[in-house]
């Protein structure tokens, strides 16, 4: 049983833990920025973006809508918790034939640790709402440019949010795709992902197959 005073990270069995962290948050941002306050807990949705600081550390950059009640509980040094979730799919017993067992999940997610810092100058808010924007542009393939919203349109919104650091501690990451399992198996559920078809099968089925690659 884990004590008061120890850390606890991610429970991540040995076979399924991520060894890159940073490309799953990296690939999958919108995630949701956990705190506590009074002894309640608070958890937004947010995207939230990794930001390399020039001592080397690494920090998460976000915001969230002033209004939203979790915005005023955010205090300098509160310890924060971020998760991130990729793609996962049910994965039936019946696909297992060469070693069979139990009904399972495949899934990717990732945890990051860390010290709450928030940010209401607006000049810094400018500064994270510049990054986590071209990084979402860049992702879509996009060159828009913050300078190009309508005139005042950014003026009048800063006002309405409330940014935010987290400066990273720990971060965790798990993939389990079915790889303590004999490969014939596995591409019994590759197989069967994809015949089942939704978008989070097939994203599921193609990062198993990436895994045959490594």
């Amino acid at each position: 049983m884990t004590g008061a005073t120890t850390p606890w990270n991610m429970y991540v069995p040995k076979p399924y833990r991520a060894p890159d962290p940073v490309s799953i948050i990296a690939s999958y941002p919108f995630g949701q920025i956990v705190t506590t306050f009074d002894e309640m807990p608070y958890a937004t949705s947010v995207p939230m973006y990794l930001e390399v600081m020039p001592d080397g550390s690494t920090q998460l950059l976000g915001h969230m809508a002033r209004n939203n009640p979790h915005a005023s509980t955010l205090t300098a040094g509160q310890k924060a918790l971020a998760t991130f979730h990729g793609p996962n799919a049910y994965i039936s017993a019946s696909w297992y034939k060469d070693q069979p067992t139990v009904p399972t999940w495949n899934y990717i997610a990732a945890q990051v640790r860390g010290i709450l810092q928030p940010v209401d100058d607006a000049d810094e808010q400018l500064e994270i709402m510049h990054t986590t924007i071209s990084e979402s542009e860049a992702d879509s393939g996009s060159t828009w440019l913050l300078e190009q919203a309508p005139d005042g349109k950014v003026d009048s919104l800063v006002p309405h949010i409330r940014s935010f650091r987290i400066r990273i501690t720990h971060m965790d990451a798990v993939t389990k795709l079915s790889q303590t399992h004999p490969v014939a198996d596995q591409e019994r559920v590759v197989k069967a992902l994809e015949l089942r078809g939704s978008v989070q099968d097939r994203e599921i089925a193609q990062h198993m197959r990436s895994l045959w690659l490594e």
